[in-house]
């Protein structure tokens, strides 16, 4: 009987241990927002894959974010382009075409609709308003790619026209999103990548004003859903 006993609470135990370390997405996805909240700035290195049909971009840079919804994108690859946000407006600086797109930020627009804006707590805060959300596989976090992530696949809620399908790979130990994919149903498929991260390093606030370039052409509401 005391054997009996013994193995009965060592199950009961390794039970209870499996039930503390048992993680459910709700959790992670919790978890991310408050991490996220709680940064005053992080920078990483980023690379960028577009593919449309048989085309691909690619490009690369630094991307630097603030509290308050500040976003900076220095592009490498195209070297000039230019992603910055103080917060009420995005400005996208393309190069090549010597243009500046001008977006205005409101609340009720910020849906997480465009992968940079999975990038500040507020575009992840929707992010997840606007998707269900599930882990890919039961075990989580796992390895995959040469790295140990929790994985979340993301699908979109109402039709929109935009990515309606996005997988999240989230470091266990920041649960800061290191890389994610999107599709489109118009055949549309993005990789947005992050690496070297540095949490709250001490970041000049002028990287979060943009200085519209010489000669450059202002377009204004430019951006699609995509």
């Amino acid at each position: 009987m005391t054997r009996k006993i013994i193995i009965l609470a060592t199950a009961l135990t390794s039970a209870a241990h499996a039930a503390d370390t048992f993680v459910h997405p709700s959790d992670v996805a919790r978890t991310m927002q408050s991490k996220f909240k709680s940064l005053k700035a992080y920078q990483a290195d980023f690379s960028l894959s577009i593919k449309d049909l048989n085309k691909t971009r690619v490009s690369s840079g630094v991307a630097t974010y603030g509290e308050g919804g500040k976003l900076n994108f220095t592009f490498s690859q195209p070297a000039g382009d230019l992603i910055v946000s103080n917060g009420q407006t995005l400005f996208v600086y393309v190069s090549r075409l010597k243009a500046v797109g001008k977006q205005p930020l409101k609340t009720k627009d910020k849906d997480g609709k465009s992968l940079y804006s999975a990038g500040t707590a507020e575009g992840l805060s929707n992010l997840f308003r606007r998707y269900h959300y599930r882990f890919d596989k039961p075990e989580q976090p796992r390895e995959v790619e040469g790295g140990k992530y929790f994985i979340l696949d993301l699908k979109e809620k109402e039709i929109t026209g935009g990515y309606d399908k996005i997988t999240l790979f989230v470091q266990p130990e920041t649960y800061l999103i290191q890389k994610m994919r999107a599709t489109s149903p118009s055949g549309r498929s993005v990789e947005l990548t992050f690496s070297n991260i540095k949490l709250n390093p001490q970041i000049d606030p002028k990287l979060f004003q943009f200085k519209d370039p010489d000669n450059a052409k202002i377009v204004d509401n430019p951006l699609t859903t995509e």
